[in-house]
């Protein structure tokens, strides 16, 4: 009997639906339904069915419950015990996409977590394309991807073939940021026309593209400037007169640290949607659940 699916079932007794206990757990909803269906094979019973009021416990499930419970909080307290190993390190290895509030959840998690402990952190600002290999191939445990809406369809199967799950965290348009200073910087809504004699800062992810031989879809200004790392940007943005930059939402706390403002833009939408996405089998760790936890609580509104 495997503890992690007491602790699963435990999450479905509490949010009393597996769609909802898979994204408590970062798991996919088809695998936890699978645990689920194999755990009830091994014991004989079945440990939940369906109600109006959503999935609630049957006679003996309640009961098996309150073993479960029981199990798992006397092999916490075992594992405290012997070892101190998982909390005493941090082992993390993720790849994302250049966007601030990643970022801003990832300097949260280690403000909270990081003091006092060994690390072993890899935070891999990257391409799409190159994030999915590394999830396939195991070199990391997780990624947060990048998809254009007119490229899911395409996306998707492929996620599949290379036997990865995935789950969506947001789904936004950019939006366009520039210092305070900017000229524009008091207009409420920009136009093509307006920002046509901007200049723009472009950090693009063409590798998706790229790997299904098409154009990339989005037009830049006759005056621009490519940038490959993230980090540049900021300076940019706040040292070059006149530059601006389409992105995803960017935290409050970000924007007035760099004395930046974030403008809609009244164009052809550019939408987005983020995400994460991690091998069929995986289960993540006590550092990763605790990352995708503050994730969460970072997500564009």
């Amino acid at each position: 009997m495997n503890l992690n699916v007491l602790r699963y079932i435990i999450e479905v007794e509490r949010s009393r639906s597996i769609t909802g206990a898979a994204k408590q757990l970062f798991i996919s909803q088809p695998n936890l339904s699978r645990d689920i269906r194999e755990l009830e094979e091994e014991i004989g019973f079945t440990v939940f069915t369906r109600s109006s009021r959503g999935v609630i416990p049957t006679e003996k499930g309640r009961e098996f419950l309150v073993l479960a419970k029981k199990a798992v909080k006397q092999y916490q307290a075992l594992e405290n015990y012997c070892s101190r190993d998982e909390k005493d390190n941090i082992s993390l290895h993720i790849c994302v996409p250049r966007a601030s509030y990643i970022t801003g959840a990832f300097t949260a998690f280690l403000k909270k977590h990081a003091k006092g402990r060994q690390l072993s952190v890899n935070y891999n600002e990257t391409g799409t394309m190159d994030a999915i290999c590394q999830v396939s191939d195991r070199t990391a445990s997780l990624a947060i991807i990048r998809c254009p809406d007119r490229y899911e369809k395409t996306l998707l199967p492929l996620l599949k073939l290379r036997e990865l799950s995935y789950e969506t965290l947001c789904k936004f348009e950019l939006t366009v940021i520039m210092s305070d200073r900017h000229p524009l910087a008091k207009t409420s809504v920009l136009t093509p026309d307006l920002l046509s004699q901007a200049i723009e800062v472009v950090c693009d992810d063409t590798s998706l593209s790229a790997y299904l031989h098409e154009a990339p879809e989005t037009e830049h200004n006759e005056n621009s400037i490519h940038i490959h790392e993230r980090g540049s940007q900021f300076d940019i943005l706040t040292g070059v007169p006149g530059t601006f930059m389409f992105v995803s939402p960017v935290p409050d706390t970000i924007l007035s640290r760099y004395h930046l403002v974030q403008k809609k833009y009244q164009g052809s939408p550019r939408k987005m949607t983020d995400l994460l996405i991690y091998p069929e089998d995986y289960r993540p760790t006590r550092a990763e659940a605790a990352f995708l936890e503050m994730l969460k609580e970072n997500l564009p509104k």
